[in-house]
């Protein structure tokens, strides 16, 4: 934030009032509060000096803020993530610079039946996504996890849309104590579908019973019927990096070749070579602490296969983390609690 403060506290006003540059409307909301608190700020603190701030001024700083937003670096100190987003994935003010660039207001809705549902942000790196979604009714319902359904998540792929069969959705706790409004989260692993033009369709909002005496969820009662479809493009920061391993384990007598990691503040993804089905089961930090089971959103196993003539196999794992966490700060990558993949 310094920076902008800096460069919008020396302004050029000629060099900018020569520049043009055409702005999206998702651009628009990022700059348009930040820009206008710097307009009255500036306004304000000529008055007391007994001078009006110019026209040509205000308009400059605008221009200012336009251009500077041009790239994600800038882009970053307009975005703040959203308390449901940030309480979910433990961001702060220590490490919320780990993931800057990485996050986008959506801000995107559609109302049908009384039910509005809105796209509000996402987060997300090379392999994992987040998206947070409100859902406000105009009739109460006592039933707090409200959901859908059917769900279905497409990205645009060579000008026709495919669905992913990878994407998730589930209720969460909401931030909001409105009993209209409650919250979904989205989750996708381990497809790079940024810059992509996404749709998401739901069918049917209500609820699943859940059966005390039974000990289970019964057949889902609807509560509206009907189909919600929200379109939106992803256009997130990836900041993850994949380190270069290339180093054999023994394993029960099998040997398995670890190739690549690849980590970001999100997520990791192991690549290895080798018969050996694996997951990822547990991350050690510098300072000895141990993230695994409940502190992943998804542990995912891939079994190996193998391809034309390489009977070797191939496989991948991945997890993504229900905190984000300093790649820097990591120490080790464990497979099935059987090897240890030091981190360079």
């Amino acid at each position: 934030m310094k920076k902008i403060d800096k460069l919008l506290n020396n302004i050029d006003e000629d060099k900018y009032l020569d520049n043009e540059k055409s702005l999206s409307e998702n651009e628009k909301e990022k700059i348009l509060n930040m820009t206008m608190d710097k307009i009255k700020n500036s306004s304000n603190q000529s008055k007391n000096k007994g001078k009006v701030v110019s026209l040509k001024k205000a308009i400059a700083i605008i221009l200012a803020s336009v251009l500077m937003i041009s790239t994600l670096s800038f882009a970053s100190d307009y975005f703040s993530f959203d308390a449901q987003l940030a309480n979910l994935l433990n961001i702060n003010g220590e490490n919320e610079h780990l993931i800057n660039g990485s996050g986008e207001n959506i801000n995107k809705s559609v109302e049908s039946k009384g039910l509005r549902i809105t796209a509000t942000q996402v987060i997300s790196d090379k392999n994992s996504l987040y998206i947070i979604l409100k859902l406000k009714t105009k009739d109460e319902f006592s039933h707090s996890l409200k959901t859908f359904n059917d769900f279905n998540f497409e990205v645009k792929s060579n000008g026709d849309y495919r669905p992913s069969s990878s994407a998730t959705f589930e209720s969460i706790k909401s931030e909001d104590d409105d009993p209209h409004t409650s919250t979904l989260l989205i989750t996708m692993e381990q497809e790079d579908i940024n810059n992509s033009n996404i749709r998401l369709i739901f069918k049917d909002f209500g609820y699943y019973p859940y059966n005390k005496s039974k000990g289970e969820y019964e057949d889902f009662v609807s509560l509206i019927k009907g189909n919600w479809t929200l379109n939106f493009k992803l256009n997130c920061k990836d900041t993850s990096k994949t380190y270069v391993i290339n180093k054999s384990y023994k394993v029960n007598n099998r040997t398995v070749r670890v190739k690549t990691v690849t980590l970001s503040p999100l997520s990791v993804k192991i690549k290895s070579n080798g018969k050996y089905n694996h997951f990822i089961s547990k991350v050690t930090m510098k300072d000895s602490t141990v993230y695994s089971g409940d502190d992943f959103f998804i542990s995912n196993t891939s079994s190996y296969s193998t391809i034309g003539m390489d009977l070797f196999g191939r496989s991948e794992s991945y997890a993504s983390f229900s905190k984000i966490l300093n790649p820097k700060d990591i120490k080790s990558i464990t497979i099935n609690d059987e090897i240890e993949v030091m981190m360079p």
